[in-house]
């Protein structure tokens, strides 16, 4: 389950109703800013936990693709065009190599193969529901929602059909993802305690 840091959270949000032209036009290059419902919504600065998990998911994904040349990964601050009025930031997405033509030098202009949200008490709400919504219908073919503090709050979701369905760790505890062939997250990576697995050691781990 989802915890609250003890700092206080907030957000900004500029309740003036935007396009997706003009978010790309008028959002703030030094901070992370999203539309979602046509809304421009700029999230509190992430936790320590938070930023730790991105960035080992980020490094594993990206040495992952890059070894297999199967596309391109990009952090929390590239914009994606998925809508009119939706233009969300994922903490980390994938672009599988035959849609490398989404990616523009202002953002990603069409639905990434794979988004990871990490989640915090200022955005759960929204990652769960316009963001996943967005994700579904502009055909994202799989969705990590992911609750740094633990198991309990975490969903994996993949495409079937016209729809990003449930799914669960496999017998071994892994997540074998479709958007990325012979990419198996072992789902006790994300929760290491002190320090996580040298990504290095898990891409090895994935190759035997």
């Amino acid at each position: 389950m989802l915890q609250t840091p003890t700092r206080a959270l907030s957000r900004v949000e500029d309740a003036e109703r935007m396009t997706a032209a003009e978010f790309f036009r008028r959002a703030p290059e030094d901070r992370k800013a999203e539309l979602i419902d046509g809304v421009m919504i700029m999230p509190s600065p992430p936790s320590d936990m938070h930023e730790r998990l991105v960035g080992f998911l980020f490094t594993l994904l990206r040495m992952f693709a890059e070894e297999r040349n199967l596309g391109e990964v990009r952090g929390s601050h590239t914009a994606v065009k998925l809508a009119d009025d939706q233009a969300p930031e994922p903490d980390v997405l994938f672009v599988a190599r035959e849609h490398e033509h989404f990616i523009t030098d202002q953002g990603v202009f069409g639905p990434p193969d794979l988004v990871i949200e990490v989640l915090s008490a200022s955005t759960a709400a929204h990652d769960r529901g316009p963001k996943f919504n967005a994700y579904e219908s502009a055909g994202v073919r799989e969705a990590w929602l992911i609750d740094p503090y633990g198991p309990a709050g975490t969903e994996f979701y993949q495409r079937a059909g016209n729809a990003l369905k449930p799914v669960m760790p496999n017998a071994a505890g892994i997540i074998e993802s479709i958007a990325l062939p012979g990419f198996k997250l072992r789902v006790v990576w994300l929760w290491p305690g002190e320090k996580f697995i040298a990504v290095r050691e898990a891409l090895k781990e994935m190759n035997t």
